[in-house]
């Protein structure tokens, strides 16, 4: 097991706290964070690209010239996509880019990713947010009271609208709850706040 320290707004150690090993000493293996991260952001696609076929374009409905005597090409419409104002060959057309990963794949990749952070240093425990009611200033002292730098992830056990109205416009802050945490969010953070309470909640979650 990883032992961390816990610490109060100050930074200052106030107690220890040994992670279970099944959540935070899991493999971080790449393909299945690889998996897992392709799956979040297709499903943040809209799909709502689209575009025109020949058939759908407007005009075209005469044919240019005669068949024969011209000189020139056949031409049976001038909404052709070899045509200027014709349609498009081939383009996009509004779909579900959508796609699963099993749930136990997803539940392995979060570990895994959350074993990095541990190993890399980049977690905290914060003995209490202490928040009495919701200011950004006393977010942002918080957070430097800390040394958070970067892109900094709060990890709730549950809503919490005193801290998420804290921080909501501080642009490199985002606020999850446990249930809430996914392996994309995880890992572009520099850094990852949590709390024992968070840390318990996460193991109810995640422990197999």
């Amino acid at each position: 097991m990883a032992t961390v320290d816990i610490v109060n707004a100050k930074n200052e150690k106030v107690d220890s706290l040994e992670l279970p090993a099944a959540i935070f000493g899991a493999p971080a293996k790449s393909h299945v964070l690889h998996a897992v991260v392709r799956m979040q952001l297709a499903r943040r696609r809209r799909g709502t690209a689209e575009t025109k076929g020949r058939s759908e374009v407007s005009g075209g409905g005469k044919k240019p010239w005669r068949q024969k005597g011209t000189g020139r090409a056949r031409a049976g419409t001038s909404r052709s996509p070899l045509w200027r104002h014709g349609g498009t060959i081939f383009g996009p057309h509004p779909r579900d880019y959508s796609h699963q990963v099993p749930k136990t794949v997803r539940r392995q990749a979060l570990r895994g990713a959350l074993t990095a952070k541990v190993e890399a240093g980049a977690i905290r425990i914060l003995e209490s947010l202490g928040l009495e009611k919701p200011s950004t200033k006393a977010m942002r002292g918080l957070l430097a009271g800390l040394g958070a730098q970067g892109k900094t992830l709060l990890v709730l056990p549950s809503r919490d609208d005193v801290v998420e109205k804290s921080a909501r416009n501080l642009p490199e802050v985002r606020v999850l709850t446990v249930r809430g945490l996914n392996v994309y969010d995880v890992l572009r953070a520099d850094l990852l706040i949590l709390t024992p309470e968070g840390v318990q909640t996460l193991c109810e979650v995640l422990v197999p």
